[in-house]
């Protein structure tokens, strides 16, 4: 099975993994909601797309929106 971390936001592939099997555990993503989930993981065939934000697009972003780790309008 193949796992690809890409970026939501460039489309870039950060991360891709060949697997034998797909463990949520193992990669860490049992310690997320299942909106969470739901909104960064896809599945299509025998691939799974986890969707993150890469390190250059973080850079990027506007941070002036956030006050104390919470986003303001």
């Amino acid at each position: 099975m193949n796992v690809i971390y890409r970026c939501d936001k460039c489309h870039k592939i950060i991360e891709h993994l060949q697997l034998e099997d797909f463990n949520q555990q193992s990669l860490g993503l049992n310690i997320l909601t299942d909106q969470e989930k739901e909104d960064i993981i896809k599945m299509e065939n025998d691939t799974v797309y986890i969707d993150l934000t890469c390190d250059d697009c973080i850079e990027e972003y506007d941070w002036s929106n956030f006050i104390n780790n919470e986003q303001i309008h």
